[in-house]
């Protein structure tokens, strides 16, 4: 009798013990910190992978460091990112498949593209989609439906040209502070370059500066005709092109023969001046941010690059940390204090309100305008002959 006794005392110890096993199990797994999925889609690879490379190495960079640091709190609870990243390859089809996918998943916060030929492909379905999600976008294109019906979703990423707090407008009283009469422009007939020159004519005609505009098609690589065409009218500055891809070649073109020796643009980098620093005499450009300047006077620029290096164990690509203006480093900082702020991971509306009242201080100044379009700081660097620098910080109040 005895034996059964102690026999069911076991049992009844096991059963205990398995019982509190499982409660302690689920206890911990109830601990564990909740997932918000964010999703990004930009062309990673592809002839137009200079837009979204370093946007998609600066979100992956910051969503390894919020995990890594334990996740954020919001309401009580821990969460961590979960990132989804996509490459359109500059591809509207597949980047219209890749977001179908986000959307049918219920991912909540998309970020790109910058590319704007694949905004106004996936326009639509993420219309069809409004109240449901957040895009996180620098696409030209986007401007337009800012504020526009249906789109409570979007956030444009990156600065717009005009208006108080434009680049375009603080770059084109650059040039007419400096007594500057004439400008020739030279830009690549597509769709970018059309919007740019409507952009830019009524910029120059509100600073009183004469311009003239030829556009040449993709693929050119032989400029001589066109650079004698406009230089013929004696302007003081030409405003050549948007990527580096064909900015080498106009520079060096239009060195080479004589016909300018002062250039301004905003697009591009000043890689092409320097390649060309003995024969030209001024280049001026708008630059995001100037990295290999910032590096040494911004503490946050440093320590992103030390982080770079370390992560993705390689050189810092100072040709392209620039772009990491949209959509990327900073945004996936300012999305997590906003769902701080707001209390929420869910509510989308309180979340997009928190973002439109942020004034975040990480490698830009940042904050949205009314709009919900970003104004952040940029460099305006100057290379003269020789390959001398110069650069000046610019921070327009959004």
């Amino acid at each position: 009798m005895q034996a059964l006794s102690r026999i069911i005392r076991s049992k009844w110890a096991a059963a205990v013990l398995g019982v509190t096993t499982i409660f302690c199990s689920l206890g911990t797994h109830a601990a564990e910190p909740e997932v918000v999925k964010i999703g990004q889609i930009e062309a990673q690879t592809g002839p137009n992978a200079t837009y979204g490379w370093m946007p998609s190495q600066g979100l992956r960079l910051a969503v390894e460091q919020i995990n890594g640091a334990g996740g954020f709190q919001v309401a009580g609870k821990t969460y961590k990112l979960q990132l989804l990243q996509e490459d359109t390859r500059g591809e509207p089809r597949e980047a219209v498949v890749q977001f179908k996918k986000m959307m049918e998943g219920g991912v909540p916060f998309v970020f790109g593209p910058f590319l704007s030929n694949v905004y106004n492909a996936i326009e639509p379905i993420a219309r069809q989609n409004d109240g449901k999600f957040l895009l996180f976008t620098g696409a030209t294109a986007s401007h337009a439906s800012l504020g526009s019906a249906k789109s409570s979703f979007l956030l444009r990423t990156f600065n717009w040209d005009a208006g108080a707090s434009g680049f375009g407008s603080g770059m084109v009283d650059v040039l007419k502070k400096r007594g500057v009469k004439k400008v020739a422009m030279l830009f690549q007939n597509d769709s970018f370059g059309k919007v740019a020159t409507d952009i830019y004519v009524d910029l120059f005609k509100q600073a009183g500066i004469a311009l003239r505009v030829e556009l040449f098609e993709p693929g050119t690589k032989d400029f001589s005709a066109v650079l004698a065409k406009l230089a013929a009218d004696k302007p003081d500055v030409l405003f050549p092109g948007y990527s580096d891809g064909v900015l080498f070649d106009i520079v060096r073109q239009a060195t080479e023969a004589g016909l300018f020796r002062n250039f301004f643009t905003v697009r591009g980098s000043v890689a092409p001046a320097l390649k060309n620093a003995a024969s030209l005499d001024s280049y001026i450009a708008y630059i995001p941010k100037y990295f290999e300047d910032a590096e040494k006077s911004n503490p946050a620029v440093g320590k992103f690059i030390t982080a770079y290096k370390t992560f993705y164990k390689r050189d810092f690509p100072y040709d392209q940390a620039p772009l990491c203006a949209s959509s990327c480093y900073d945004h996936a900082y300012m999305l997590v204090e906003a769902m701080k702020a707001a209390g929420t991971t869910t509510d989308l509306t309180a979340i997009r309100k928190q973002l439109l009242t942020q004034r975040y201080k990480g490698l830009w100044n940042m904050a949205f305008d009314a709009t919900g379009e970003a104004v952040f700081d940029y460099d305006v660097v100057e290379v003269k002959r020789g390959g001398a620098i110069t650069v000046t910080n610019k921070q327009p109040a959004p």
